[in-house]
C-alpha cells in the first residue's frame, strides 16, 4: 500500500459523532425543560400552600370580628356607653368584607362554597340578634334587651356559626396537608432533575471537548480535511438565508450561493463565474419590472466620503409581488464587492403594523368619531368568521377558537357601545342581566377613574338574583354614583359597592309610593364623605341641583339615576348624614323565570332565510362591502355594488327595474351621503325597499334615539343571521325565530319574546 500519510476520518464516523452530540444536547434539553416545569410545579404548590394559610387566615378574622361584634354589643348593654358601638359597627362592616373574601378565595372549592352557603344566614341572623337587642334597649329598656339575651338564641347561633367555621377550618386543614406534600414532593422533584441536568451537561461538555480535540487532531495537515471544510462551509454558505453574490474588482461574478439567485430570479444559464454585474442588474430589473440593483455607474460614481469597507445599505420593493429587500453593498479589500440581499417583507410588514396599532390606539381616544369605522372593522371580523364557522360546520377541529373570536368581537361592540353612552342618550334595552358578572369590569375602570386615593370595596352576595334593567344604563349609574362619590370625599376615603338581594314589603311601599312591593336586586354606593345636611338631602333628585361650585357639575347626574330606576321599574333611596358619609342604594326589579343572555352560537339555524331578490349594497369601505356581498350571495340573493353615492346612481340606472332593495351605509365618502342616496333612488323607483345600515346611531335618520317612521336600520357590526332576517323582513318575508334586535344586537329570545 503506497504512502504513509494520515488517515481522513470517515464520513460516517463524523456523523455518529455529530449524532450523538446532538442527542446529547436533546438529552440535556430534556432535562432542563422538565426541570424547568417541576420549578413551575414547585412555585404552584408553594402558592396553594400559601392560599390554604389565607384561607384559614380569613376565617380566624370572621371569628374574630364577630367575637368583637358582640364584645361592643354587651359592653353597650351593661355601660350605655355609645363608644361601644364603634367596634360593634367596625366588626360588623368586616364582617361582611370577610365573608366576601372567603368567598373569592374558595370560588375553586364548591365543598368550601357550601359552607359558606350555610354559613351566611347564620351570620345574618347572629348581626340581627345583636342589633335587635341594642334597639330594644334603645326603645323598650335593659329588661326586654336582657329578656331577648336569655332566649339563648345568641348561644345556639354562636355555636353553629363556629361549628360552621371549623368546618370550613378542618377542609383548609385537609387541603393543606395534601398541598404540602405535594410541595415537598415537587421541590425534592426539581432538585434532582437540576442536578442531573448539570451532571448531564458537564459530561456532554467533557465529551465535546474531547470529540473536537480528536477531529482537529486528524483534520490537521490533511488535504482531505481541507476538502471537507471546504464542503461544509460551501453547505454554510448556501443555506443562509440571504442571498450573497460575490464580483471581482472588473465587476464580474465570482461566488454566489442558492438564495442569491432565487431573490434575484435570474436564469440559471446566467449564473456562472465570469458573468458581468450589468447582465445580471438588467436580468434583475425585467423580472422585478422595473430598477432592483445599482448599475455599474451608480456603483462607480456613487456617495463618497466614506470608509473603504463601510457598506452601502438601500432598500428596494419588487413590483412583481411587492416584497420588500434589503441590498447591502460592501467593498472587498481588492477592489470588488460582495452584495447581499435580504428579505425584510415580514420586518416591514412588522412595523407598518406597530404604525397601524399606534395609530389605532391614538384613535380610539376619540370615541364618537371612530364608531363608524371601528364598527365597519368589527363587521368585516364578524361576518368572515360567522362564514368560516358556517362553511366549518359543527364539530369542526378549530370551531371553538372561532366561537371564542366571535365572543371577543361581539364584546368589542358591546365595549363600542359603553363607550358612545357617555356622548348620547339612548333608549332603554332592558334584559335580564348578572350583576355578579357586570361589576368586576366595572370595577378596573372605576378605579382608574376614581384615583388611587379613594379605597373601593366591593361587596357581593353568594346566589344573587338576575335584574332587569339596561346593562349600560346600569353602567352610567354606577359610575355617576361613584364620580359624585369621589367629589364628596377630595381628602380621600372609601367607597364602598354592595350588591344583594332585597324583599319590599308592603309596609315600605305604603311609606314610599312610588315603589311596588316586591323582590329587587340592589345595589348600594356607600362613601365616608362630607355627607349632606337634611335641607340638601331632600332636593339631592332635583335636576340641575347642586352644591358644587360653578362649573363644576350639571347637577344631571342623581336625576339621571333617579329617572333611569323610575323607567327600569326600580327605586332609589339615599340615606346621608353630614359628616358621615352617603349611601344610595338602586333597586332593581329581578328577573323571574328569565335566562341571562349569554354568548350565542356562531353558526346559522337551519331556518335562516334565504332568498333569490336583487340587493344593491352601496358601501364605502371596501371590506365591509366584501363581506355583505358574499354573505347575501351566500343566502342566494343577486347583488350588485358600489362604493359611493354617485356609483349607486349609475349601477341603478343600469339595473333600476331589477333592484328589489337598496342595502345603503348611512355614512358614505363623497358629496352623496346614505340618506341622500337613498332619496334619489326612490324617485326614480317608489317601490324600492330600502335598509340602512350604520356604525352609530346619531346620524340623519335617528332622532333622539329613535328611528323616523318606515326607516330600517341594521347596526354594524351584525351578524350573518341578522343581515339574513332583516333583508327578509324589509322583503315583507317573515324571520321567525330570530335572536337578533332591529339592530344587530345579540338578546336573548325569551326575554324578547316577553318584552314584545
Amino acid at each position: 500500500m503506497a504512502g504513509g500519510g494520515r488517515c481522513l476520518p470517515k464520513p460516517s464516523s463524523w456523523n455518529a459523532h455529530l449524532l450523538a452530540l446532538c442527542g446529547g444536547l436533546l438529552l440535556v434539553a430534556a432535562v432542563g425543560l422538565m426541570t424547568w416545569f417541576e420549578f413551575t410545579s414547585t412555585r404552584e404548590a408553594r402558592f396553594w400552600v400559601e392560599h390554604t394559610y389565607d384561607v384559614v387566615h380569613t376565617v380566624d378574622e370572621v371569628a374574630l370580628a364577630l367575637r368583637d361584634a358582640e364584645t361592643g354589643q354587651r359592653g353597650y348593654l351593661l355601660t350605655h356607653d355609645d363608644s361601644y358601638l364603634v367596634p360593634y359597627n367596625d366588626a360588623r362592616d368586616r364582617v361582611a368584607l370577610l365573608q366576601g373574601d372567603l368567598r373569592r378565595l374558595t370560588a375553586d372549592n364548591p365543598v368550601q362554597q357550601d359552607h359558606l352557603r350555610a354559613l351566611a344566614p347564620l351570620v345574618e341572623r347572629k348581626m340581627d340578634e345583636l342589633a335587635r337587642t341594642i334597639q330594644l334597649l334603645r326603645d323598650s329598656g335593659p329588661e326586654a334587651a336582657l329578656a331577648l339575651m336569655r332566649t339563648s338564641v345568641g348561644e345556639r347561633l354562636t355555636e353553629q356559626i363556629q361549628a360552621a367555621l371549623a368546618s370550613i377550618t378542618a377542609e383548609e386543614d385537609r387541603l393543606l396537608a395534601l398541598r404540602k406534600v405535594a410541595s415537598n414532593t415537587a421541590e425534592a422533584r426539581a432538585r434532582a432533575l437540576a442536578l442531573a441536568t448539570t451532571l448531564l451537561a458537564m459530561a456532554l461538555l467533557a465529551v465535546s471537548v474531547w470529540l473536537l480535540a480528536r477531529e482537529r487532531a486528524r483534520l490537521a495537515g490533511s488535504e482531505g480535511g481541507q476538502r471537507l471544510l471546504a464542503e461544509q462551509m460551501r453547505t454554510a454558505f448556501d443555506s443562509v438565508s440571504q442571498g450573497i453574490g460575490v464580483f471581482d474588482p472588473d465587476g464580474r461574478l465570482t461566488r454566489w450561493n442558492r438564495c442569491f439567485n432565487v431573490i434575484l430570479g435570474v436564469p440559471a444559464p446566467m449564473m456562472r463565474q465570469g458573468t458581468p454585474y450589468e447582465a445580471i442588474a438588467e436580468q434583475a430589473a425585467d423580472v422585478a419590472k422595473g430598477p432592483f440593483l445599482e448599475t455599474e455607474d451608480q456603483i462607480r460614481h456613487g456617495p463618497g466620503g466614506r470608509a473603504q469597507n463601510e457598506p452601502i445599505v438601500y432598500e428596494r420593493t419588487r413590483a412583481s409581488d411587492d416584497r420588500s429587500f434589503e441590498l447591502r453593498r460592501t467593498t472587498t479589500p481588492d477592489g470588488g464587492l460582495v452584495l447581499t440581499l435580504t428579505d425584510i417583507t415580514e420586518r416591514v410588514r412588522s412595523e407598518k403594523t406597530a404604525r397601524d396599532s399606534q395609530r389605532l390606539q391614538a384613535m380610539g381616544q376619540l370615541t364618537g368619531g371612530i364608531a363608524h369605522d371601528f364598527n365597519n372593522l368589527l363587521t368585516v371580523i364578524l361576518g368572515n368568521l360567522e362564514r368560516l364557522a358556517f362553511k366549518l360546520g359543527d364539530g369542526a377541529a378549530g370551531l371553538p377558537q372561532i366561537e371564542r373570536a366571535l365572543w371577543a368581537t361581539k364584546r368589542a361592540a358591546a365595549l363600542t357601545q359603553q363607550l358612545l353612552a357617555f356622548a348620547r342618550q339612548q333608549p332603554l334595552a332592558p334584559i335580564p342581566i348578572d350583576l355578579s358578572a357586570m361589576l368586576p369590569d366595572m370595577t378596573h375602570l372605576l378605579q382608574r377613574t376614581l384615583g388611587e386615593h379613594i379605597d373601593l370595596r366591593v361587596v357581593d352576595t353568594a346566589g344573587l338574583w338576575p335584574a332587569v334593567a339596561d346593562p349600560s344604563q346600569v353602567e352610567s349609574a354606577v359610575l355617576n354614583l361613584a364620580l359624585n362619590a369621589r367629589d364628596a370625599m377630595p381628602d380621600g376615603g372609601r367607597l364602598t359597592i354592595e350588591l344583594a338581594n332585597k324583599v319590599l314589603d308592603a309596609e315600605y311601599a305604603r311609606q314610599h309610593i312610588e315603589v311596588s312591593a316586591g323582590e329587587y336586586v340592589m345595589v348600594a354606593v356607600s362613601d365616608t364623605g362630607t355627607g349632606m345636611p337634611p335641607e340638601v338631602l331632600a332636593r339631592a333628585f332635583e335636576p340641575f341641583f347642586t352644591t358644587k361650585e360653578p362649573d363644576k357639575g350639571t347637577g344631571l347626574g342623581l336625576a339621571m339615576v333617579y329617572g333611569f330606576a323610575k323607567q327600569s321599574g326600580g327605586h332609589v333611596k339615599i340615606y346621608s348624614e353630614a359628616g358621615q358619609g352617603t349611601t344610595v342604594r338602586l333597586y332593581l326589579p329581578r328577573a323571574i323565570g328569565a335566562a341571562v343572555p349569554a354568548m350565542q352560537r356562531s353558526t346559522a339555524p337551519i331556518d335562516l332565510p334565504h332568498g333569490s331578490a336583487t340587493v344593491l349594497v352601496v358601501e364605502d369601505e371596501p371590506a365591509v362591502r366584501e363581506v355583505t356581498v358574499q354573505i347575501l350571495r351566500d343566502l342566494g340573493y343577486r347583488v350588485l355594488e358600489a362604493g359611493n353615492g354617485e356609483e349607486a346612481l349609475r349601477v341603478f340606472g343600469d339595473n333600476h327595474a331589477a333592484v328589489d332593495v337598496l342595502l345603503v351605509d348611512v355614512v358614505l365618502s363623497g358629496s352623496i351621503k346614505g340618506h341622500e342616496t337613498a332619496r334619489r333612488l326612490q324617485d326614480i323607483r317608489r317601490d324600492l325597499r330600502v335598509l340602512f345600515m350604520s356604525g352609530y346611531t346619531e346620524n340623519a335618520i335617528v332622532h333622539h334615539g329613535r328611528l323616523d317612521d318606515g326607516v330600517h336600520l341594521i347596526g354594524k357590526p351584525f351578524s350573518r343571521e341578522a343581515l339574513a332576517r332583516r333583508v327578509a323582513e324589509v322583503l315583507g318575508r317573515s324571520g321567525t325565530s330570530s335572536n337578533m334586535s332591529e339592530d344587530g344586537k345579540i338578546v336573548d329570545i325569551k326575554s324578547r319574546d316577553r318584552s314584545h
